[in-house]
């Protein structure tokens, strides 16, 4: 039986409970809609953000096989938690993961990436990194 199923079980059999304190319509649909966020909240958004990582990986093993150099793609995402940090939801609450985490996982999968690029034969990348840094105007 999946998590999602058990959920809903437990979610009925508290909605009962709390019907038959509170027999009126409107505890039925409080212990409902209660019910849904908390279905949302732990299963759905972290599926969501699962998928979102995992395209992440998928973009940068395409990237290094098309022979581009991936050093720098955590980059992005470092940028773009400079340039929204004040628009940021925590990530519980959102179907995408943080840009910090998002860098991180890119920065974790780069020594493989590097492999998948040298076994598609590409050109041997410039020892140094070089970045390009965008001036906010």
């Amino acid at each position: 039986m999946s998590h999602s199923r058990i959920f809903d079980i437990i979610s009925i059999a508290l909605s009962l409970i709390i019907w038959s304190m509170v027999p009126y319509d409107t505890g039925s649909i409080f212990t409902e809609k209660i019910a849904e966020n908390m279905q949302e909240y732990f299963f759905s958004l972290p599926y969501e953000r699962v998928l979102e990582k995992e395209a992440d990986i998928v973009g940068m093993i395409l990237s290094a096989k098309a022979c581009f150099d991936v050093r720098n793609n955590s980059q992005f995402w470092h940028r773009m938690n400079d340039l929204s940090k004040e628009n940021e939801i925590p990530e519980f609450l959102s179907t995408h993961p943080s840009n910090i985490n998002r860098a991180k996982d890119l920065e974790d999968f780069l020594p493989q990436a590097l492999k998948i690029r040298d076994e598609c034969n590409c050109y041997k990348l410039p020892e140094k990194k070089f970045i390009k840094v965008l001036n906010d105007q």
